[in-house]
């Protein structure tokens, strides 16, 4: 019994080496099979890989946009105010006024 057990790895192992194992198994039949699941597998990764760097592109594009938004909210903000302080300037001239716009920033008046 032992001898048949032995007798079968080692036959097995020599198929191994020898590069006939599927051959022994009769899975040359199959064969067609065994291509098809390797080719699905191979798509399946290449489409995940595909996926991940999708996913990455719409990320980074995301981020970016933000920063334009931001920005883009920053140079409105600046806009609205030159505005509105070209705007009074204008009316304060139409009425005559001796009085302009600020040069530099104002100072804090300590009260008791």
């Amino acid at each position: 019994m032992a001898g048949r057990v032995w007798h079968s790895v080692r036959n097995a192992l020599r198929a191994i080496r020898e590069g006939e194992l599927l051959l022994r198994l009769r899975a040359d039949k199959y064969l067609v099979h065994i291509l098809y699941l390797f080719i699905l597998m191979w798509v399946t990764i290449f489409l995940g890989i595909q996926v991940d760097k999708t996913l990455i592109r719409v990320k980074e594009n995301n981020e970016e946009l933000e920063k334009l938004r931001i920005y883009r909210t920053e140079k409105e903000a600046e806009l609205v105010k030159l505005h509105s302080a070209s705007a009074a300037q204008k009316r304060l001239k139409e009425l005559g006024s001796e009085a302009t716009l600020p040069t530099e920033p104002t100072s804090i008046i300590k009260t008791k």
